[in-house]
């Protein structure tokens, strides 16, 4: 349940033992049997409580009065000063008030002229008419003498202030009823306003039978005099309050029991069995229950649970998902550490790299320099809680110490301490894809080992990372990569291009994945000042690169464009980045490749198929390709939910736009008939029309996927194909 921090109102409530104070401070002002006035304070600091005291009391207060004759019952006024705060009305309201209360009291004697006095007295403060209900009944003859009179002020009355304040203390005293006066929030004042309040208690202050109750934070108001009276501050607020009482200290196990009563809600709301209370205790005892000064930081930090927690209860360890939220809240500095490391914290590369005295060294170095951004908990107190959340780090702290810790366990239990569910913490402080610049250095470093990097490459793209790397890349990071690890860079992405993330928007500022991959290798292949060993690295790049295809195709594409003369890129023969003799290798290797994924039954997989069949049409065999293409969609499966697979494929590709406009845009385009190119390049559209009609007139039609189903619609469609079964019309 989230609590907007506001304070309890009832002993029901109370879950620190302050009702037994608030009880014994609301009797002694009923029991002060003086008529002489009495100023007291409850002071305390910043979500000290002060306003859930002031509650208890009126609770008693209330309760006390129920239980007394009339001529007995005190006249009780709860005035916040925050609702008037910035609207100049302070003071005015203030008087309204109070006068509005005493209206109430039937059973006060002398009411309607002590409320006419008081409103002198108030004209007197605020320069405003008394209003007219509160004016006392005026004689005949002052009525025809002056009948058009409208506003009536305090010094119209015929008296001054003295005179006034003498005449409604005359009749306090001789009334029974104490009149008290409760006014809290006063630190939340600006100093000005804090500065007028004292000024109406002060001025007030020796009333008889009025008791005033004050809630302030002590050194904000002496703070607040200070700027009006120059160094005056603490004098006159003791010469103001006659009895100050401090809000009662929380113990520790008050604190405690708050804390854990508020948070058993928040805990019921996750998975059953998901609570390791063994768990839960050594994370609490040994760090987190020192992370709480007041019922405040309690407060906050349950809404704070409350809000998160059940967006991601599913797929966190609550007790890891609490211990986080308490450092995210409390100590943000190393929140943001632990976000902006994640390979420090968690085993995300340690199977590329061995853990030797220097890197266990500098590792501590950076955890040492995050722990000591917190201002706010200990060192000691936070190094706990990061030694039971995160097990790698006992590798730089305590190495003898023997500790169980399974990678496999804490995926299962979804700790943050598994690489796999470290980001899913931080949703919602994260942008997706985040990387420090620290972690960037620690990747790089790993260039100097191919098989290190493209497992380091592998592991950013599972983590949906790897964009962010590559902007990173593409930038001034881009000159940390030195020659002598060019290979291993070019390399991993080669082979890993294809299993990035592509961006599909249509956008002329923006470069997609595979331009990012080149431009990147451009740079640093640029190091290199003479073309045969740029040649040479992306010779090897395209020989060892077996996941990705046309992240090659694409690469050589765009080298060739400075290459041809029509094109924008072109360049004189001393500025390019391979020769043409060079370029033609390249594509020579790249068709070779090509081959072999139509040979071991790859090539129709693949997800950019048209662009790779052209390359293989334009830099090798023509017919070869053509071959394959007529092979793939004549040729059905013998596996049942394989047979339509190869023609599926094909047109899917072919027909991208065509199918990506129905789904997004429902509307037919007059320019569809341009794209059945893609397919007569390859194939004449007869043969597959006989295969697209079986296909769409066949039981298994309604089980393809929506795609699959627009791709056979889209084509017979377009070549006006006559079947059995209506085509459904394309457009809306």
């Amino acid at each position: 349940m989230f609590d907007a921090d506001r304070p309890i109102t009832s002993i029901d409530q109370d879950r620190l033992d302050r009702g037994v104070f608030a009880q014994y401070l609301a009797r002694c002002m009923l029991d002060h049997t003086s008529p002489e006035s009495l100023v007291l304070s409850l002071q305390g600091g910043w979500g000290s409580g002060k306003t859930s005291v002031i509650n208890l009391i009126l609770e008693e207060l209330r309760y006390a009065s129920n239980n007394m004759l009339d001529e007995e019952k005190p006249i009780v006024l709860n005035f916040s000063p925050w609702s008037y705060s910035g609207q100049g009305q302070l003071i005015y309201g203030f008087f309204r008030r109070l006068a509005s209360e005493l209206r109430q009291a039937e059973f006060l004697e002398n009411k309607a002229q002590i409320i006419h006095l008081l409103e002198l007295y108030s004209s007197f403060f605020t320069h405003q008419s008394i209003p007219k209900s509160l004016r006392m009944k005026r004689r005949l003859l002052g009525k025809i003498k002056n009948p058009e009179q409208k506003e009536l002020y305090a010094w119209e009355s015929g008296f001054d202030p003295i005179q006034v304040k003498t005449q409604l203390n005359n009749l306090l005293r001789n009334q029974q009823h104490k009149i008290i006066i409760i006014i809290d929030n006063i630190s939340r004042l600006q100093a000005t306003e804090i500065n007028q309040i004292l000024q109406i208690v002060k001025s007030m202050g020796d009333y008889f039978n009025t008791i005033y109750l004050l809630s302030l934070d002590k050194a904000q108001v002496v703070r607040a005099i200070n700027e009006i009276h120059v160094g005056e501050g603490e004098e006159y607020l003791e010469k103001l309050v006659q009895l100050p009482f401090d809000v009662p200290p929380i113990s520790k196990q008050d604190l405690e029991n708050l804390l854990l009563y508020r948070l058993q809600d928040i805990v019921k709301e996750g998975p059953e069995d998901s609570w390791n209370k063994t768990y839960w205790a050594d994370i609490y005892y040994s760090s987190l229950k020192y992370f709480f000064e007041n019922p405040r930081d309690v407060t906050r930090y349950v809404n704070t649970l409350s809000f998160s927690y059940p967006r991601v209860k599913d797929v966190v360890n609550p007790v890891d998902f609490f211990a986080l939220m308490a450092i995210e809240l409390f100590a943000t500095p190393v929140f943001y550490g632990i976000r902006e490391n994640k390979d420090l914290f968690t085993d995300l590369l340690d199977n590329v790299y061995i853990m030797d005295e220097e890197k266990i060294k500098k590792d501590r170095e950076r955890c040492e320099e995050i722990l000591n951004r917190s201002a706010t908990v200990k060192r000691d107190v936070l190094l706990k809680m990061l030694l039971l959340l995160f097990p790698r780090l006992h590798m730089l702290y305590k190495p003898k110490e023997i500790y169980f810790h399974s990678e496999t366990l804490a995926r299962n239990n979804y700790r943050i301490c598994s690489p796999d569910m470290f980001d899913v913490y931080f949703r919602l402080s994260i942008p997706t894809g985040f990387m420090p610049e620290s972690e960037l250095d620690t990747i790089l470093s790993f260039a100097k080992d191919p098989t290190s990097f493209d497992q380091v490459l592998t592991r950013l793209n599972k983590d949906f990372r790897i964009t962010r790397f590559l902007d990173l890349l593409d930038g001034a990071a881009i000159e940390k990569i030195s020659q002598e690890h060019i290979a291993s860079v070019v390399n991993a992405l080669f082979d890993n291009g294809d299993l990035f993330p592509q961006d599909d928007e249509k956008n002329v500022l923006r470069f997609d994945t595979l331009m990012r991959i080149h431009r990147i290798c451009q740079q640093i292949l640029r190091q290199y000042p003479d073309t045969e060993k740029r040649y040479a690295v992306l010779e090897e790049a395209i020989k060892k690169a077996n996941k990705s295809l046309y992240t090659i195709v694409h690469e050589l594409t765009v080298q060739a464009q400075q290459h041809t003369e029509e094109s924008a890129t072109y360049l004189p023969l001393e500025y390019r980045d391979i020769t043409p003799e060079q370029l033609f290798k390249l594509q020579q290797h790249t068709v070779r490749k090509i081959q072999y994924w139509a040979e071991i039954g790859r090539l129709g997989e693949h997800p950019t198929l048209l662009p790779i069949l052209r390359a293989w049409i334009a830099w090798g065999n023509a017919e070869d390709c053509k071959h394959f293409v007529s092979e793939l969609i004549q040729n059905p499966q013998d596996d049942e939910d394989q047979k339509d697979k190869g023609i599926l494929a094909f047109l899917a590709a072919a027909l991208k736009e065509p199918i990506d406009q129905v789904m997004t845009k429902l509307e037919k385009s007059s320019d569809w008939k341009s794209y059945l190119e893609n397919i007569t390049d390859f194939i004449p559209a007869a043969e597959v029309e006989e295969r697209a009609k079986a296909i769409f007139e066949g039981d298994e039609f309604e089980k393809l996927s929506e795609k699959e189903q627009l791709g056979i619609l889209i084509f017979l469609d377009m070549v006006n194909a006559k079947t059995i079964k209506v085509i459904p019309k394309t457009t809306v």
